[in-house]
């Protein structure tokens, strides 16, 4: 069900009208996957959730979908929903579980953004050539596309794991977990991703440049690591549990 979700997702994404995709949307009835289906929704779990969130993180121009979907739990008129920590605090959601839920998105779109970073590098290692052949098969190439899969596969299974049961409660420490975990591996992908491409990578015309500004926006929107570190760490000291015992608590 999960996969046909996603591709109906994607398809609808790769029609929608750019200059004004809120209609198309709208009429989908994707908005309200998430209301309960009493309301007309679907009641999709989180779990369901994070592949769309994946989705929208890949795309370098997503309309806030995925913020107005969860801000359809709170209000269900919403709609262009884009500072979703602002629109469920209006909502009654407090302070702390918003912070929470934001963070988890921003960690999911931050490792769909990764995986659009790698694949774009990917491809243009394998086309770029350089002294007769691809740049990619020169190993110092390679080792740094390796670097970047596992950074992204990182990232993607911290942020799967903070998307786990009720959409408005949202584990705060996974949520750390993830936004610490996709921002350190922002830093080593972009780097990387640069890297590879040379000049052409920061020019206006190459989507890479927009990607990694993408990237360390959402690494400092709702709490960057070095916030969430502090709030995990202060966690840890307080607990009596042994690092094993900890680990298995978040």
């Amino acid at each position: 069900m999960s996969d046909l979700i996603l591709d109906q997702f994607s398809r609808l994404l790769d029609g929608l009208d750019a200059r004004n995709p809120w209609p198309g949307l709208e009429e989908s009835g994707f908005l309200d996957l998430l209301r309960p289906e009493a309301d007309g929704g679907a009641d999709l779990a989180l779990d369901g959730l994070f592949p769309l969130a994946l989705e929208s993180g890949r795309r370098a121009d997503c309309p806030p979908v995925i913020e107005t979907m969860i801000a359809r739990l709170v209000r269900p008129d919403a709609s262009a929903v884009r500072d979703l920590n602002a629109a469920l605090i209006a909502g009654g959601v407090g302070s702390d579980a918003a912070r929470a839920v934001c963070a988890a998105l921003a960690g999911a779109q931050m490792a769909g953004a990764l995986e659009a970073i790698e694949a774009m590098t990917l491809d243009y290692a394998n086309t770029r050539k350089q002294f007769g052949r691809e740049i990619g098969k020169f190993q110092a190439i390679q080792h740094q596309i390796a670097v970047m899969a596992e950074e992204t596969q990182a990232a993607r299974m911290a942020a799967q794991m903070a998307f786990q049961g009720v959409p408005l409660e949202v584990s705060p420490r996974r949520a750390g977990v993830a936004k610490i975990r996709a921002g350190e591996a922002a830093q080593v992908c972009a780097a990387s991703a640069h890297a590879v491409h040379g000049a052409i990578g920061v020019s206006r015309e190459h989507a890479l440049g927009g990607f990694v500004a993408r990237l360390h926006r959402l690494r400092l929107a709702h709490g960057g690591e070095a916030w969430w570190s502090r709030r995990l760490g202060q966690w840890a000291l307080e607990s009596r549990d042994d690092c094993v015992s900890l680990a298995r608590a978040v």
